[in-house]
């Protein structure tokens, strides 16, 4: 009877065994089909992509690379381009401070244009000027351009006569420190209020108006401006344009300079050398 039982027991392990055996065939069977099956239908993985050995699949890092633009190098305004002493140069700076070299220089390249006598240097921006002025209907008139020492000494003289030398040195120059000498400078006048030529009011003209917001356009300066005689040496004077080249008075106009002495750092004021 206890071997029957125990073949009875054993025989019932092995059944059990067997059907362990079974489930745990068909569970791996399942699970790999359910594998192939999910592989199939799943999108194939970006090259991008990469498959870590646990199974965790991450997105490859992308480097974004700064894209640096170089800004363009500009170069910073040669100031020792032209000579401020030679008195050929059209930088020249002449001053009560800093009289021309030789004190007698006559220009060799002179020409006498649209009523101006003056260097050849300044003619073809002078000539625009004036053509520009005109197409805009404005007729400026010459009331001086270039004077010789000679023709300084004689003015200078008078004015002495009449007003004395202090009052004279405020508005006229001695010869040798005058920038007429140097071919470079125009008396410009009014067509429309001849009174107001050599005067203050010259500015509020149509013709000193204009000049005033267009000459730099063509390489001329108002010199001697406002509220600057402390440097310049000489009272406003809204009719005196010089030649200094587009570049220079582009260049004063853009930093809001409007003398020579405080663009080059040059000394000037009232008192003769």
């Amino acid at each position: 009877m206890k071997l029957y039982n125990r073949i009875i027991i054993k025989r019932k392990s092995i059944v059990i065994i067997v059907a362990f055996i079974i489930i745990a065939v068909l569970v791996s069977l399942f699970v790999v089909i359910w594998v192939k099956t999910d592989t199939a239908l799943s999108p194939t993985l970006p090259k991008n992509l990469t498959t870590k050995k646990n199974d965790v699949i991450e997105t490859e890092k992308i480097v974004k690379k700064e894209v640096i633009v170089e800004k363009p190098i500009i170069p910073s305004f040669d100031k020792s381009k032209y000579s401020t002493t030679v008195p050929s140069s059209i930088w020249v700076v002449v001053n009560k401070q800093h009289p021309l070299v030789p004190i007698s220089y006559t220009p060799v390249n002179l020409i006498t244009t649209v009523g101006a006598t003056i260097s050849s240097s300044a003619q073809i921006d002078f000539e625009a000027m004036n053509n520009t002025a005109l197409a805009s209907g404005i007729n400026f008139t010459i009331v001086s351009s270039y004077r010789s020492y000679d023709t300084q000494n004689y003015l200078y003289n008078n004015y002495v006569a009449s007003y004395g030398q202090v009052a004279s040195d405020t508005f006229s120059a001695r010869p040798g420190y005058s920038e007429h000498q140097t071919g470079f400078t125009i008396d410009l006048g009014s067509s429309t209020g001849a009174s107001c030529n050599l005067d203050s009011c010259f500015r509020s003209t149509i013709e000193g108006t204009w000049l005033a917001q267009h000459a730099y356009e063509y390489g001329f300066l108002l010199r001697y401006p406002i509220d600057k005689q402390q440097i310049t040496g000489y009272m406003s004077e809204p009719w005196h344009f010089r030649y200094i080249g587009r570049e220079l008075a582009l260049e004063m106009k853009n930093k809001s300079i409007s003398t020579l002495e405080e663009f080059f750092n040059i000394s000037g004021g009232e008192i003769y050398l």
